[in-house]
């Protein structure tokens, strides 16, 4: 059994399962609620499987980019559960796995094109295309900040859409050991998530260090 953690975005979830049976996403009331409640609804998963901590194979979190807060809490809960259990930790970009929501919940036929947006505020947005079929996942576009009005240009009409909204856990864990889908870490102790951009309170401190040096 493998633990997927999704808490990139503002509708965060979890889920336990294997690659070919991953289950379903069990979502948590919302960002703020991380911190409260992702002990509690792990245990209580594991207890509905009738396995304890130490049976499972690997720790999967969603890697960003999104929320600073959230992903803070979910690399931290991830890599402490690997410390302590010394199982893998896999990482995969949020918005893979909302792809791979999406394609699943339209029921098209691979090969399918995905367009992700998730909205980075600032006028911006955190935007990334993939290819998903039968084997597998390839990215046509790596996560990066565009400006919000950006769309599906250059990858046809026929292109899925997918939002924050469609972040997924259970969809992560599905790609499991499919080309393009989650990857182990060599070393989870120097590892961080990839935020996207700093954090609103760093932002400010970057902004009033160049105002102060331009004086």
């Amino acid at each position: 059994m493998i633990l997927a953690l999704e808490t990139a975005t503002d509708f965060p979830c979890l889920a336990l399962g294997t690659p070919d049976a991953p289950g379903e996403d069990v979502h948590l009331a919302d960002r703020r609620a991380l911190s409260r409640d992702i002990e509690r609804v792990v245990a209580e998963l594991l207890a509905a499987r009738g396995i304890g901590a130490s049976q499972l194979a690997g720790v999967l979190v969603a890697d960003g980019p999104g929320s600073f807060t959230g992903l803070r809490i979910g690399a931290a809960f991830a890599k402490g559960l690997c410390r302590v259990l010394g199982v893998p930790l896999l990482t995969a970009p949020s918005l893979l796995g909302a792809a791979a929501h999406a394609a699943r919940a339209a029921g098209c036929a691979p090969p399918l094109e995905v367009v992700v947006r998730y909205d980075a505020l600032r006028g911006q947005c955190y935007r990334a295309v993939y290819r998903l079929g039968a084997e597998g996942a390839e990215v046509l576009a790596a996560p990066a900040l565009a400006p919000s009005a950006t769309g599906t240009e250059g990858f046809g009409s026929r292109a899925l859409a997918a939002t924050e909204r469609d972040a997924s856990a259970a969809a992560l864990l599905g790609l499991v050991g499919r080309p393009g889908g989650p990857a182990p870490v060599g070393d989870p102790v120097p590892w961080e998530p990839v935020y996207g951009r700093p954090a609103e309170a760093e932002a400010r401190r970057l902004a009033s260090v160049r105002d102060g040096a331009a004086r």
